[in-house]
């Protein structure tokens, strides 16, 4: 009975590889070339938690290596500028509004929503429940962008690359196909043979030992000679 794996879940294990080894411009390469999302996140408890009690500089950094949809990238965005406008952190929300590549398209596409929240960055007051309305608040909008962004990212194992490779070789070994305890060449798919090994004088100065006067080299010559060694 054969197995049958999916061309995007090989991509996913290359794309996990490369951003645990801080590979990111192999990992950007990749992700845009093959268009296939990694999304995952080391906790999706910890990303909903986040999201929940606003830690927004922890959330932006996650987000930035994801695929999202494009609905769900603008509320989240529109939330943390709603929040900044409540905290009167207006420079920060104006230049998320107009630096932003998310808020950017909204401008063109969706002018009536953008021109909003500008429109709120020029007051000098902010009221809750005109921006949120009765029937909502902070709270549920935070529950609500949680529960939506944790359904687009997912948690697997670390390192699952080297593992598949390792539970593969093992396999082989129980097998008979590899001896057992020996090196192996995964590029060359062999078992890594021993190197000869070539004697060569030293060409490069380890350390330096320093003699006292009575074991120069004179004293050697001029010295009675110990018992049972000959003098030259």
């Amino acid at each position: 009975m054969s197995l049958e794996i999916e061309a995007t879940d090989v991509i996913k294990i290359i794309l996990q590889f490369c951003k645990e080894n801080g590979l990111t411009e192999s990992f950007n390469a990749l992700q845009n070339e093959c268009q296939v999302s990694l999304n995952t996140v080391d906790s999706v408890e910890n990303f909903v938690s986040d999201i929940n009690n606003g830690r927004w500089d922890a959330v932006l950094p996650q987000v930035a290596q994801l695929k999202l949809p494009r609905s769900k990238l603008e509320d989240l965005y529109e939330q943390i500028v709603l929040e900044l406008f409540e905290l009167r952190e207006i420079d920060t929300a104006r230049a998320m509004l107009r630096q932003t590549q998310v808020f950017q398209r909204m401008k063109l596409d969706d002018p009536e929503r953008y021109m909003r929240l500008e429109h709120l960055a020029s007051r000098t007051y902010f009221d809750v429940r005109e921006v949120y309305g009765s029937g909502s608040s902070k709270e549920k909008r935070r529950a609500a962008l949680a529960h939506a962004l944790s359904q687009e990212v997912v948690m697997v194992p670390p390192s699952r690359m080297m593992a598949l490779i390792g539970q593969a070789l093992k396999w082989q070994q129980s097998q008979g196909l590899l001896p057992p305890g020996t090196a192996f060449d995964l590029f060359r798919g062999t078992v890594q043979s021993a190197r000869d090994e070539v004697e060569a004088y030293p060409a490069v100065p380890e350390h330096e030992v320093l003699h006292g006067a009575l074991s120069a080299p004179s004293f050697y010559r001029t010295a009675a000679p110990y018992p049972g060694i000959c003098s030259s």
